[in-house]
């Protein structure tokens, strides 16, 4: 124990702690000593010791503002450092901010473009189909489509048909992730891992040459409406995507100018949404794949709404799947919501104390200015004896895919037992 009595899984190796435990199977460990410690305990893990905060405590770190996960994730995982973006450039909070005011507001709008260019992404991968065609992976397909998605929203329909600039957009995460992924002998020596993510960014060639494309693309673009706007301030055929908004709306540090500022803007929302999104994509993919059942109740589903609203499934997607029908779909929802809940995730959301003083939890845990928690998602999510969630959520560790059908539950609403969003001030916008 420690001297606040919160119990520590024990360790002997000062600077791995259990990390190689841990990682030889993940679910084994957190369900071991989950059940023999309780929901908050202390375990050594990543090169330190981090206290471990499950059900209903995890809503004491979420809306607690000494509690700050960006700090929490930099300090294994700095993304904007591994891109090359000068500290303090681009705010962490500014990326939500971003999408809270210029893209939900427009999602209703943006939908059919979305789809379009999913559609788009999906025909590049899998062709007309006249033959069988056969995957290795779901995920670059799933990773092809969102990329093409996600620039159509992000930088305009027009950038969003630039192959090369499409291709960055889909792999420049999981490409600067996998830099640092493998140094887990770093992990325990926070100057060593900053220098190490701070040579990625300043040196990597390959981080280089993404900079450069998106500077030279975006920025002939940037210009082009730029001189646009200021030939004919009234008239001109403004275009609608969060480029534009950047473009009006962005305040420039001194040290850098429009151009770069956008590109490091865009980086950091391509960070937050991508990846994350496409390997959501492709977790409920494979669920439907491992109950190939379900394929046909959730087209039958699919052709009852189109009936519904008088639309012929063979048109073009973009009128196929408008906004209201992808609302449409209760079961497909289900799915969604329960494959993303059972997720592999077991210690996840680090979040450090950035305040001057100790944060003291319910159950009297202490912990210290500085001193990081880890939430524990594979409890809040799959977890049979959490005894809060009984009653909705009997076998919780089973997939069932119609659990959420009829209970006012969607994919997107968040609670302590579903916590793939996070919770809280930085849940996803």
């Amino acid at each position: 124990g420690s001297s606040d009595g919160c119990p520590v899984v024990p360790y002997r190796n000062p600077l791995n702690g259990s990390s190689t435990e841990f990682r030889q199977n993940p679910r084994e460990f957190i369900q071991k000593w989950t059940e023999k410690l309780g929901p908050v305990y202390r375990v050594h893990l990543f090169g330190k010791l981090y206290t471990v905060v499950s059900g209903r405590y995890v809503r004491e770190v979420f809306l607690n503002s000494n509690f700050d996960f960006f700090a929490g994730i930099n300090r294994r995982f700095n993304m904007t450092l591994m891109a090359g973006i000068p500290d303090g450039d681009i705010p962490q909070e500014e990326g939500r901010k971003i999408v809270v005011k210029y893209l939900t507001p427009s999602l209703k709008y943006f939908t059919a473009r979305a789809v379009e260019n999913l559609n788009i992404g999906l025909d590049e991968i899998l062709g007309d189909l006249n033959e069988p065609k056969e995957l290795p992976h779901m995920y670059p397909l799933v990773q092809r489509m969102v990329a093409r998605a996600s620039a159509s929203v992000f930088v305009g329909k027009e950038l969003a048909k630039d192959d090369e600039l499409v291709n960055v957009f889909q792999h420049i995460t999981t490409d600067i992730g996998s830099m640092i992924r493998t140094e887990s002998w770093l992990e325990p020596f926070d100057t060593l891992m900053w220098l190490r993510m701070w040579a990625i960014g300043k040196f990597s060639p390959r981080v280089n040459s993404y900079r450069q494309k998106m500077t030279k693309t975006m920025g002939a673009e940037i210009e082009r409406r730029l001189k646009a706007a200021k030939e004919n301030p009234s008239g001109w055929d403004r275009p609608t995507d969060v480029l534009q908004d950047l473009i009006e709306n962005v305040e420039v540090p001194r040290h850098t100018n429009l151009i770069s500022h956008i590109v490091n803007y865009t980086i950091g929302l391509i960070f937050a949404s991508i990846h994350t999104t496409s390997e959501n994509g492709t977790i409920v993919l494979y669920r439907i794949l491992q109950h190939p059942k379900l394929m046909e109740e959730l087209l039958e589903e699919q052709n009852e709404v189109l009936k519904q609203h008088g639309i012929h499934p063979s048109g073009a997607a973009k009128d196929v799947f408008t906004f209201e029908i992808v609302k449409g779909l209760p079961k497909l929802d289900s799915i969604v919501r329960e494959s993303m809940r059972l997720r592999n995730e077991f210690y996840e959301l680090p979040h450090s104390n950035v305040g001057n003083n100790k944060v003291v939890l319910s159950n009297g845990t202490i912990i210290q200015p500085g001193e990081d928690v880890l939430i524990n998602s594979w409890y809040n999510q799959q977890y049979d004896g959490w005894e809060d969630y009984k009653e909705i959520n009997d076998d919780r560790s089973e997939f069932k895919p119609y659990r959420f059908l009829n209970t006012g539950r969607p994919s997107t609403k968040i609670g302590d037992d579903y916590l793939v969003f996070g919770e809280g001030k930085h849940a996803c916008p």
